[in-house]
């Protein structure tokens, strides 16, 4: 998958032969099903061929009243017309159970893919995630999955049934006529060849347009999750006009798509009724020139003229499901291209289970850079004694984060080592590890349920009284015994009706419930009141009370609680000490302490 912005078409590859196999091991497990599916299809496909067959013995038997195989007229319309019924109720129930199988197949293999694709990106590290617009990540398993659905359950198949079909109508056509078949298939191979041209001018239009709608949804989902900032630096009407431009941009592509769908069916129809005039032509010369038809009688004429009528409609679905498939193709490729990203932080083979934690953390000789390239940290060693507190501080981009996150392997360190209690962390499952590490970031995310459910995220088999001894433990019960439906009140997508407080308090009780012995904590910078301010500085002293915790501290009361502080600047741990050991060297740590003093005496 490409890495890109909203605004940068995807430029996927063609389905290469590994991501045919890759995509062919969804199918394997309903070939039993499949099976069944290509027997029926068998049968109906033999039904159909009967009325034709039917007809043309009423022509040339029971019309003239003549015996035919002992029977004379009236039995044999009587034998037709019940064999014709029998043909239709038949093709009727069998056409019923094709559907449900197709349809049961189809949606099958389609929900075995989405299952895969969504356990596939949980596996994937942040590295994935930090440089693909979330928007043409979602329409990869949304929007593309869907449409595979209905090919996966009708087209594929449908399309078999058809080419079955024309080749059965074709041999009938031989059986009834061979001469007359030969007019039919000379007038149709040019319509075949220029179907060809028109398919792969589609396929390449298609996935044009298929870049350009990914590229609009990506700018939707962008939108929606920065709503508020568009709000406030009054952007609403400058990103309307983007949004119409992507959105024009993807009508254009559209439009060149449908130029070219709409060509396929004036193009089969007008070859396949030049081939059914010429035969009109031939038949019509022949009889009233005087030579005659030879073997063929009136019924076998009516029957290949029936067949070759049957002809139109197979071919027109297997040009409309060929196109159909066509597009699928484009859509499996971009899905597959997910599945294709291998995981750059995995458990190794022989990865053990992480003891139980006791709180010990030691950086040896830490490298990390960004792909291999933007270098973040350099040498970076140090070791924190259990239940000590770290602050992290340091400019922008330092690095703060980045020493945080290669604590619990969100990202893979280039060289060095790290160790937790003695033990090196590449060794260990990332499970084992992860659900010993408390992590809460500056944006206390709340996903969409209860605030119990929200509470108990990390550890779903919580009571409810576990969840609330948590909160109150961190003060979040003060305001959420006050809302009108307590612990069951519905959070909704982001917590959008909770002030920046109370998320943060819920969140402080969803890492307490875990019991976490390392603690990671990004201290929020956003501005709330002084009563929920000091309810977080009694919650922070709880949830950090007996664990080792790294803290990205913004505030100098956060700050000042650390046993040791790491000021990170040019890549490594510029400088490292308590407080009062950094303020006494009168460098980096006592500058940024005067800074930020100075700038809340000017605000105030």
């Amino acid at each position: 998958m490409a890495r890109n912005r909203y605004y940068e078409d995807e430029q996927t590859k063609k389905l290469s032969k590994s991501q045919l196999r890759h995509a062919l091991q969804f199918v394997i497990p309903y070939r039993k099903l499949l099976s069944v599916l290509f027997i029926l299809m068998i049968i109906i496909t033999f039904i159909s061929m009967l009325p034709p067959m039917i007809n043309g013995l009423i022509v040339d038997n029971v019309i003239p009243k003549k015996e035919y195989l002992g029977m004379d007229y009236v039995t044999l319309s009587v034998v037709l017309i019940g064999a014709y019924v029998i043909a239709v109720v038949t093709d009727t129930i069998f056409s019923y159970f094709r559907q449900f199988y197709m349809t049961k197949v189809g949606h099958g293999i389609v929900h075995d893919i989405r299952y895969a694709t969504y356990e596939h990106l949980q596996k994937l590290a942040f590295d994935f995630y930090d440089s693909r617009p979330n928007g043409k990540i979602l329409v990869r398993v949304t929007s593309y999955l869907d449409e595979l659905a209905t090919v996966f359950s009708s087209s594929i198949i449908m399309l078999i049934l058809d080419v079955v079909k024309v080749i059965a109508i074709l041999i009938w056509m031989c059986v009834v006529g061979s001469w007359l078949t030969l007019i039919m298939i000379a007038a149709v191979i040019p319509m075949v060849f220029l179907l060809g041209w028109i398919a792969r001018v589609l396929e390449r239009r298609r996935r044009v347009y298929r870049e350009k709608r990914s590229n609009r949804i990506a700018y939707i989902a962008e939108n929606i999750q920065g709503s508020s900032v568009t709000t406030s630096f009054n952007r609403r009407q400058r990103n309307t006009e983007i949004y119409d431009e992507l959105n024009k941009e993807e009508r254009k592509k559209w439009l060149k798509v449908i130029h070219v769908n709409e060509l396929h069916y004036p193009t089969m129809s007008g070859f396949f009724y030049v081939g059914i005039i010429i035969v009109y032509a031939v038949v019509v010369y022949m009889v009233t020139s005087g030579m005659g038809l030879g073997s063929l009688t009136p019924g076998a004429v009516i029957s290949f003229i029936a067949y070759a009528g049957m002809l139109s409609a197979p071919l027109n679905e297997i040009a409309t499901y060929l196109q159909e498939i066509s597009s699928a193709v484009s859509n499996l490729e971009s899905v597959m291209d997910i599945l294709e990203v291998e995981p750059t932080v995995y458990d190794e083979q022989d990865a053990i289970e992480m003891p139980p934690i006791k709180g010990d953390v030691k950086f040896e000789n830490v490298y990390f850079s960004y792909e291999n390239a933007h270098i973040i940290l350099e040498n970076i060693n140090f070791e924190v004694p259990t239940g000590k507190m770290v602050a992290l501080v340091g400019p922008t981009g330092s690095g703060k984060t980045t020493i945080v996150s290669l604590l619990s392997r969100f990202y893979n360190v280039d060289s060095g080592t790290i160790y937790i209690d003695g033990q090196d962390i590449s060794k260990v499952t990332l499970y084992s590890l992860r659900k010993q590490i408390g992590v809460m970031m500056q944006d206390s995310f709340i996903f969409s349920g209860t605030i119990l459910d929200n509470i108990r995220y990390g550890r779903p088999d919580a009571t409810e009284e576990e969840c609330i001894a948590a909160a109150k433990l961190v003060k979040a019960d003060e305001f959420i015994s006050k809302l009108p439906e307590g612990y069951y009140t519905q959070t909704y997508e982001q917590g959008s009706r909770l002030s920046t407080g109370e998320r943060q308090l819920i969140s402080f009780a969803r890492v307490l419930i875990t019991d976490p012995k390392i603690l990671v904590l990004d201290e929020a910078t956003a501005s709330i009141d002084s009563e929920t301010e000091n309810l977080i500085k009694k919650a922070l002293d709880v949830i950090l009370a007996g664990r080792t915790s790294f803290v990205i501290a913004h505030r100098l009361s956060t700050i000042e609680k650390a046993d040791c502080i790491f000021y990170i600047a040019n890549h490594t741990i510029a400088e490292a000490g308590t407080h009062a050991q950094l303020m006494a060297k009168k460098g980096y740590y006592y500058n940024l302490v005067n800074h930020n003093e100075k700038e809340d005496r000017s605000d105030s």
